[in-house]
C-alpha cells in the first residue's frame, strides 16, 4: 500500500468514526474504541484532524481543539532541543495531548450531535435514520409513512388524536372517527382532518402540507399573515420558518409524498434546497462549493435510492461536477 493509499484509507476511517459518533448515543465502549484507534498509528491522528477540519468547513462546528494542534506544532522545536534528555516525558506529553485532543473532539461531537439526538429520542415514539423509510399502523388503524431522518410523538385522548411531527416528513392516511379529530402538530403548524391522505414536512427552512385526497384544515399563527385555510386534493402550502412567508400552489395529487416511491419531484427550487432533501437520504455530507451553483433553480425528478446519481443529474444542467472525496463526502462545484 502506498503512502497516499494509506492516508486515504485513514481519512475514510476517520470519517466513519465521525458518523458513528454522530449517530450513536453516549456509548462508553464506542468512545474507548475510538481512542484505541487514535492510538494505533500517528497517521490516524492526522486523519482525524483532517476530518475535523472538513467538518468545520461544512459549517457544522469548529474544531474546538484547533488550538491544541497549533500548540503542538509551536512547541516542537523546544522539545527537539531536549530530545536526548527527556524522551519519556516527551512521549507522555504526546500521548496526553493526543488523548486530550480526542477527548475534546468526542465532547464536541457529543454535545453537537449526540445530545440533540438523545433529546429527540426522549420525545419521539418512532423515528428513522438517514435513508430509512418506515410504515406504522397506529392504534386507531391510521397509517403513517415516515421519511428519512424523521420522528413523531403520539398523544391520543378520548377526544383527540394528536401526532407531533418532531423532525423530517411523514405521510398520513387517516381513518375517520366521528367526534374524534386527527391533528398533526409540526412546530406550531396544526393540520386537522377527519379522514384523508396528506403529507407534512418539517425541516430547517420550511414547513409544508400537501394533500393527496380529502381536505385538511391548516393553521399557523407565526405565518405572516397568520395562516388559517383549508386545503383539498392537489393543494400544497409552504411556510418559510424564518420569514413567515406563505406560498400556496397546485400540484398533481399523485406527486404528494413521491418520496415513498423513492422519487423526489421538485419544481423551480434551488439546487441548495434539493441538496437539503437529498442529504436526508445519505449518510455523510453534501457540500456545495459554489454559491452560484447553490442558487441555480431546477425542475426535475430525482432518484432518492441513488443519491450519487441524483446529485449528478442535479448539477448537469448547470455544467457542474460532483466529486466524491470519500464515500461520506460529496462536493458539488462549477468549473
Amino acid at each position: 500500500m502506498t503512502t497516499d493509499d494509506r492516508a486515504e484509507r485513514q481519512l475514510e476511517e476517520a470519517m466513519e468514526w465521525l458518523m458513528r459518533l454522530r449517530d450513536a448515543s453516549a456509548d462508553p465502549a464506542l468512545h474507548t474504541g475510538f481512542l484505541a484507534w487514535l492510538d494505533e498509528d500517528a497517521g490516524n491522528l492526522r486523519a482525524w484532524e483532517r476530518a475535523q477540519q472538513t467538518w468545520a468547513l461544512l459549517g457544522e462546528t469548529a474544531p474546538r481543539h484547533a488550538g491544541a494542534w497549533d500548540a503542538d506544532r509551536s512547541d516542537r522545536p523546544s522539545r527537539d532541543a531536549h530530545r536526548a534528555g527527556r524522551p519519556l516525558l516527551r512521549a507522555r506529553r504526546r500521548w496526553g495531548m493526543a488523548a486530550g485532543i480526542a477527548g475534546l473532539a468526542v465532547a464536541a461531537l457529543f454535545f453537537v450531535f449526540v445530545m440533540p439526538a438523545v433529546l429527540l429520542s426522549l420525545q419521539a415514539d418512532f423515528r428513522t435514520s438517514a435513508g430509512e423509510l418506515r410504515q406504522l399502523t397506529l392504534a386507531d388503524g391510521s397509517t403513517v409513512h415516515l421519511g428519512a431522518e424523521s420522528a413523531i410523538g403520539i398523544r391520543y385522548t378520548p377526544e383527540r388524536r394528536v401526532v407531533a411531527l418532531l423532525a423530517g416528513e411523514a405521510f398520513f392516511e387517516v381513518v375517520p372517527i366521528p367526534g374524534r379529530a386527527f391533528v398533526v402538530d409540526a412546530d406550531g403548524l396544526d393540520v386537522t382532518v377527519t379522514g384523508t391522505a396528506f403529507d407534512v414536512r418539517f425541516v430547517e427552512r420550511a414547513l409544508s402540507v400537501g394533500v393527496r385526497n380529502g381536505t385538511v384544515g391548516v393553521r399557523y399563527r407565526r405565518a405572516s399573515p397568520a395562516l388559517d385555510t383549508t386545503l383539498g386534493a392537489g393543494d400544497r402550502v409552504t411556510v418559510d420558518r424564518e420569514t413567515g412567508a406563505v406560498a400556496r400552489e397546485r400540484i398533481e395529487p399523485s406527486a404528494v409524498a413521491s418520496w415513498r416511491d423513492g422519487q423526489l419531484f421538485v419544481d423551480n427550487v434551488t439546487v441548495s434546497q434539493v441538496v437539503d432533501e437529498l442529504q436526508r437520504y445519505q449518510k455523510g455530507w453534501i457540500v456545495i462549493a459554489d454559491d452560484r451553483l447553490a442558487a441555480q433553480r431546477v425542475t426535475g425528478l430525482y432518484d432518492l435510492r441513488d443519491p450519487g446519481r441524483a446529485l449528478r443529474a442535479l448539477v448537469q444542467p448547470s455544467g457542474g461536477t460532483v466529486r466524491e472525496i470519500t464515500p461520506f463526502l460529496h462536493v458539488l462545484s462549477l468549473p
